[in-house]
């Protein structure tokens, strides 16, 4: 499909925070190199207020996963749609109407044979006009998401300009915390527990007194008995279940941000904070690095988790 500079296109990136994150700087450079059309972002409720932040966005829908999101998106008589995200219990996708329709299929990282994708591939052909398998069975011929996808536009023809740049946020806040952890239910694994956080805090605070703590909208049962022990301390700030706008804003008041890798890392790349982001070493952590790494931003400070003393002392190493 050769795009007209007047075109109607919408991007699906209906999944987690981050992932909608590193989308942005495709978007972007797909709005410069064709600044006439208009640009509809489909995505989960979770990035709503994100996107609402960025000026190169023409207009957003929140998916329900259902036949009313069918017909919203239908009404508005796309050009073109691209799926950047996986199709796993979003079966609204298949029901969509547009000149033209792209999808990405990301395989596993834990599966080795792609017998099976050549058959979902086939199938998928009746839905979509073009179908792209991205493999993840090696982690040398991995690339980075954004820059995945952003080889989906060339494929399509739909590039004009080189790589795509890093998105910045400047919100001008003052800083106020000399520290702020985020107390995602990621901290605790089989190898981390909740005791070796409560510890870390502690040795924290030997070099900072001004501490702050932001929380995930789902709290686990070890993360709420964190916080029962940490209140004690009358100098700390908690901020449990922030709404986004609160919690941005306390990101960019903070000069350190300790973190899990998870959305709130990538938000730390686009407000270009230093931030300590902790990756999963059981959950493929070498293949997330290179792939989910927040795009180009070169204060983010990655390291592998360990049992919890290792863990604690990496992470003291850059306070």
């Amino acid at each position: 499909m050769k795009i007209k500079n007047r075109s109607n296109i919408a991007i699906i990136r209906d999944d987690r925070l981050g992932d909608t994150i590193l989308t942005l700087p495709v978007v972007k450079k797909l709005k410069e190199d064709f600044p006439k059309s208009k640009i509809t972002m489909i995505i989960s409720g979770i990035s709503k207020n994100l996107l609402q932040m960025f000026n190169f966005i023409d207009d957003i829908i929140v998916i329900e996963n259902s036949i009313k999101t069918i017909k919203k998106i239908n009404s508005k008589n796309f050009d073109l749609i691209l799926n950047f995200s996986p199709l796993k219990g979003k079966s609204y996708k298949f029901f969509l109407k547009a000149k033209r329709k792209v999808n990405i299929i990301y395989s596993s990282r834990y599966k080795k044979s792609f017998s099976n994708y050549k058959y979902r591939i086939f199938l998928l052909n009746f839905f979509f006009n073009s179908n792209y398998l991205y493999k993840r069975d090696n982690i040398k011929n991995l690339i980075h998401h954004t820059i995945f996808m952003d080889k989906i536009l060339n494929y399509e023809g739909l590039s004009i300009s080189k790589q795509p740049e890093k998105i910045n946020l400047k919100l001008k806040n003052k800083l106020k915390y000399d520290c702020l952890i985020h107390l995602s239910n990621r901290w605790i694994n089989n190898e981390y527990f909740y005791d070796d956080l409560v510890s870390l805090i502690k040795e924290i605070s030997k070099k900072t007194k001004n501490i702050s703590f932001s929380t995930d909208l789902t709290i686990s049962g070890d993360i709420k008995r964190i916080i029962k022990i940490l209140k004690s301390n009358k100098n700390y700030n908690f901020f449990l279940k922030p709404s986004f706008k609160k919690w941005i804003n306390l990101l960019d008041q903070s000069k350190l941000i300790i973190t899990p890798e998870c959305g709130c890392s990538h938000v730390c790349g686009i407000l270009d904070k230093k931030a300590v982001v902790i990756y999963d070493r059981n959950n493929k952590s070498n293949f997330i690095k290179k792939e989910y790494h927040p795009y180009l931003a070169q204060k983010i400070i990655q390291i592998n988790s360990d049992f919890g003393p290792k863990l604690n002392n990496k992470i003291l190493s850059y306070i």
